[in-house]
């Protein structure tokens, strides 16, 4: 995207830490929450240490073909960076995108060198420091000129969850760039900070900074929430050069939840629920067809949403005839057998359910607007239809029993969705059921959480039990793989059903990992290099 100019800004994508280390600082803390359990939840004892699953599949296929592929969900253009990068390439800066740190390194670093006004990093999949921390350090050591700009989810949730003070040690002592974008859009600050960083200019006007200034202290602007506008920002593809354009593209059409779950304060982070024009989802479906995308990623929260607007583009797609193969989180309570029909015919091969629960008291305190019947009605459509099915499941949540979890357990073997993941229940201090917390008795938050009908720790002795008493659905991991790790996977020609094997065979050595205290054996490891001969 950039041209003869100096580079005004490198946006940079997706940094994948170290698993290794990112599993042995959470062993360490097992004994005082939950997080070690969802490492272990989501990756396999192999040759005396834990993988993740994308890389046991690297492995697997590297000794059956003599080839590491590096499969990474993390390689395909992230939404974000598209979307940034051509909001700033209509704006009339030159930009160039890093999107996977760990495969570019040597372009990131031959791009410093070269010279650039500014770094911009996201933090869309981050929830701790250390990746950001790795990035600002990446850049200080190649170009100490170069201002370095961290925005997004994760900045934004660090403003909100932390008193000011604590904030000024995070932002200045412990990540250390130069200026942070506080808010949930951010790009129209973004632009701002360009465009003075280009005039060389003061910062002080900017909205919605903390910022280091000229003399090496650090200022507060003032907050403007923004709302910029979808259809008006929709992704030009023809902006982007053909060697970033890959076979798989995420696309999003509309932005935040019009649902209210109260674990999640996703809609209350996002702001008020908006759509994109259908005209602008057709322009960019299109631009997207004729570069030869092949699979698509619907990352709306709530694709289905309105539902006569869903089943609008789903015919708008069948009418195109763009063919593309296709994922997105699915609402099982607002779809009908009509808009499952359509999704058949316009190319799904698959959704993610955020079931939950399959206790309807629980769905209730949920407020997931939900009701079990129509799970198990929308779950056997879709099987009917073809179309995978992900069941998520959350397990502790404030009111859950072992009742409930063996409510969820016969609701997952009865309606036997393709696959399904465990989370841990998370306390997001954020989200409106915190607002019931003397009701519950909640104390603590994020993993290391109790409330009156259990703590965290029988939580996981819980999904543990979930993980081992379920047998009509294959159990695949939400780091890394997913129903997005499914799509891309398939964008690189591996099949579905080699994908569900690779679930059956390792489902008896992720259980074994929950004890620490095997690994997979010799006949486990070749059938799975056997699968990908």
């Amino acid at each position: 995207m950039s041209g003869s100019l100096p580079c005004d800004c490198i946006l940079v994508g997706y940094n994948d830490v170290n698993f290794d280390e990112l599993a042995s600082q959470q062993k360490m803390m097992a004994r005082y929450s939950g997080a070690y359990h969802e490492i272990k939840t989501n990756s396999i004892l192999w040759q005396g240490r834990r993988v993740p699953y994308m890389e046991l599949m690297n492995q697997a296929i590297t000794q059956a073909t003599g080839r590491n592929p590096l499969l990474s969900v993390f390689e395909a253009p992230l939404q974000a960076l598209c979307y940034l990068g051509n909001y700033l390439n209509k704006h009339d800066f030159t930009v160039e995108l890093v999107n996977f740190f760990n495969h570019e390194k040597d372009r990131f670093r031959s791009l410093l060198r070269s010279g650039v006004r500014a770094v911009a990093i996201t933090t869309t999949f981050y929830v701790d420091n250390a990746p950001v921390i790795e990035l600002v350090d990446f850049v200080r050591q190649h170009n100490r000129q170069t201002k370095v700009i961290v925005g997004g989810p994760h900045i934004l949730n660090l403003a909100s969850d932390h008193d000011q003070d604590t904030q000024t040690h995070i932002f200045e002592n412990v990540i250390g760039a130069d200026i942070y974008i506080i808010d949930s859009q951010g790009e129209a600050t973004l632009s701002q900070v360009i465009e003075c960083l280009r005039d060389n200019s003061s910062l002080e006007t900017v909205p919605n900074l903390y910022y280091r200034g000229d003399d090496g202290t650090y200022r507060r602007t003032e907050r403007v929430v923004e709302n910029n506008d979808l259809t008006e920002n929709a992704i030009d593809w023809t902006g982007f050069g053909p060697e970033f354009v890959s076979q798989i593209a995420y696309v999003r059409t509309a932005r935040s939840c019009p649902y209210t779950c109260s674990f999640c304060n996703y809609p209350t982070m996002a702001g008020a629920y908006v759509n994109s024009s259908l005209e602008a989802v057709e322009h960019e479906l299109r631009a997207l067809h004729e570069r030869g995308v092949t699979d698509v990623v619907f990352i709306d929260d709530t694709f289905n949403y309105p539902l006569q607007r869903f089943k609008r583009l789903l015919r708008m797609m069948i009418g195109n005839e763009f063919r593309f193969r296709w994922v997105s989180f699915l609402r099982c309570s607002n779809v009908d057998e009509e808009a499952i029909d359509l999704m058949r015919q316009s190319g799904c091969v698959g959704v993610l359910l955020g079931i939950e629960s399959g206790d309807q008291r629980i769905l209730q305190l949920m407020n997931k607007s939900a009701k079990i019947d129509r799970y198990r009605w929308g779950i056997s459509e879709l099987t009917r239809q073809g179309i995978v099915s992900f069941a998520s499941l959350i397990c502790g949540f404030p009111g859950e029993t072992e009742e409930s979890v063996n409510n969820t357990i016969s609701f997952i073997e009865e309606s036997k969705p393709t696959f399904y993941n465990v989370q841990l229940y998370y306390h997001d201090e954020r989200a409106p059921i915190q607002q019931r917390a003397n009701e519950f008795g909640i104390r603590g938050a994020g993993y290391s959480w109790s409330h009156n009908s259990m703590d965290w720790k029988t939580a996981v002795l819980l999904s543990e039990f979930m993980f081992k008493s379920i047998e009509n659905s294959i159990p695949l991991p939400l780091y890394g793989f997913s129903l997005w790790g499914i799509s891309y996977l398939i964008s690189k020609g591996i099949s579905m059903e080699q994908i569900k094997e690779f679930g059956r065979i390792t489902k008896p050595f992720l259980l074994e990992g929950f004890s620490e205290e095997a690994t997979m054996s010799q006949a486990g490891q070749e059938r799975l290099v056997s699968l990908f001969r």
